[in-house]
């Protein structure tokens, strides 16, 4: 056992393999009842001790199916999932709990699309970033219509009349949490890098954008998504976004705030597809319009993506949408039935995250040191999984979204794949960096070959091997530049 102390009360956590953990900490009240979609509300302090040995309940959440790539490689885990409305709790791992370690930490915000996700996954466990010198912390926030919903009657009873973003003010409780509390598990709370992938990335994003955390962080690091860039354009506003509520709300009957609170929150998570908008609170304006007009938080800023983000989400429907006439452009060629699947998941993956990444990055560099890579290794999937082909008709999903995960966060034991001495090389080459850059905010160094900030096309390829490389189709990224959004 291991004790320590925060504002809200004594805790005791426990020893694993030279790692003290602490899970299951409240950060906030339960947003349950009359507490459903306002801001979180600080943790009540608690007498005595509180164990803090298990993960709290997940936010509810739907699944995906069990046979998806993104489900085997996610949420594939051994634990079952417990899931509650009460939600509001963090994790915390750290190599030495003294209160002046002073370490640095990183805080990690889960990916899944705003429906899907929590800090207990497996796959974002932090023992072995904790072993290389870092506190590290995981979260849960509310998810789907319970986090993101934006309604009048909301906006009628805030007093800066915000409606939406709740799961993103779920990140900003749990950070200022971090600045009140890390000490107390040798972190440092001037040293705290925020990083997530996916929608963590794209919440980063925005947090970058907004006025409400950036006394909350320092460094920032953001894989496969970007809140700005986006393929869908940019956030809606609260206008919008009310409008879409009170459709959602319609379809339950019930345009009536009260009535929607009195249904269980299992029926709200299950419809519609939500996240961040201009709320007037968290995010006052869209957040490209930050980062065009360089106002975003000046932090160090590492982000990346995957070779293949496109094959977990692409039929080829989406050969319409292309920017150019079909077949009149080499960016994406589609002259034969093999060669429009290639483009169509080309297109999904370079519209949807590719690009935004890229956006991000080249946004920022002006402002703050800036570095890009390219995740580009396949992982080994076992003969024999229950796996569902990919919906563009390709063989396999290559280097899909999510695929850089277990490697990031040196992770790869969690899966019982047949991992190669390649790939668990690579996963302690890129969990060093990441670890790296917390501490320094420069990932170069070590026995990582020189990574030169982006300034122009250099991007790190984290592969086999691992080498400095070039932004791949920059011809791409510029015609998406000019592209009118929607795509």
């Amino acid at each position: 056992m291991i004790r320590t102390r925060t504002a809200g009360g004594r805790l005791v956590g426990e020893w694993e393999a030279a790692v003290a953990v602490f899970r299951g900490i409240p950060f906030a009240e339960p947003p349950v009842g009359d507490l459903r979609w306002r801001p979180p509300r600080p943790a009540a302090r608690w007498d005595g001790e509180r164990r803090a040995y298990d993960c709290g309940p997940a936010p509810l959440q739907p699944q995906p199916p069990r046979d998806s790539i993104m489900y085997h490689t996610n949420f594939a885990d051994r634990r079952a999932l417990v899931m509650s409305e009460d939600c509001l709790y963090l994790n915390v791992w750290t190599p030495d709990p003294a209160p002046a370690a002073g370490l640095p930490v990183m805080v990690w915000i889960h990916g899944g699309g705003n429906r899907y996700g929590h800090g207990g996954q497996e796959i974002h466990d932090g023992a072995a970033m904790a072993r290389r010198g870092l506190v590290f912390v995981t979260l849960n926030h509310r998810l789907g219509a319970l986090g993101f919903l934006a309604h009048p009657e909301l906006a009628a009873e805030d007093d800066l009349g915000a409606s939406g973003n709740y799961g993103l003010l779920d990140i900003v409780a749990a950070l200022t949490w971090v600045r009140e509390n890390i000490a107390a598990f040798g972190g440092d709370p001037d040293r705290v890098t925020l990083a997530g992938n996916s929608a963590g990335a794209a919440h980063i994003c925005h947090l970058m954008a907004s006025q409400v955390a950036r006394h909350l962080f320092a460094a920032a690091i953001g894989q496969s998504a970007s809140g700005i860039g986006r393929a869908e354009g940019p956030l809606a506003d609260q206008a919008e976004a009310q409008k879409r509520g009170l459709r959602w709300a319609e379809t339950f009957g019930d345009r009536d705030l009260a009535g929607l609170r009195r249904l269980d929150g299992v029926e709200l998570v299950l419809r519609g597809h939500f996240g961040p908008v201009v709320d007037g609170r968290a995010l006052t304006g869209p957040s490209d319009e930050v980062f065009a007009a360089g106002r975003q938080h000046a932090v160090p800023l590492l982000v990346g993506s995957n070779t293949d983000e496109g094959s977990v989400y692409t039929t080829l429907d989406v050969l319409r949408r292309l920017p150019v006439e079909p077949g009149t452009d080499e960016l994406y060629p589609v002259r034969d039935a093999e060669e429009a699947r290639r483009t169509a998941r080309r297109f999904t993956g370079e519209s949807r995250f590719i690009y935004p990444v890229w956006r991000w990055a080249t946004a920022h560099r002006e402002t703050a040191p800036t570095w890009l890579y390219r995740f580009t290794r396949v992982p080994p999937l076992p003969g024999g999984m229950l796996l569902a082909p990919p919906g563009d008709g390709l063989p396999d999903y290559g280097v899909h979204h999510t695929a850089e995960l277990p490697y990031a966060l040196d992770n790869l034991h969690r899966r019982p794949w047949p991992w190669t001495t390649a790939d668990r090389e690579l996963a302690r080459t890129m969990a060093d960096t990441w670890a790296r850059f917390a501490a320094t905010g420069d990932p170069g160094g070590g026995t990582l070959p020189p990574w030169p900030a982006f300034a122009d096309d250099e991007v790190m390829l984290f592969g086999d091997p691992v080498t400095a490389g070039t932004v791949e189709r920059p011809e791409a990224m510029r015609l998406l530049a000019a592209c009118s959004r929607p795509l």
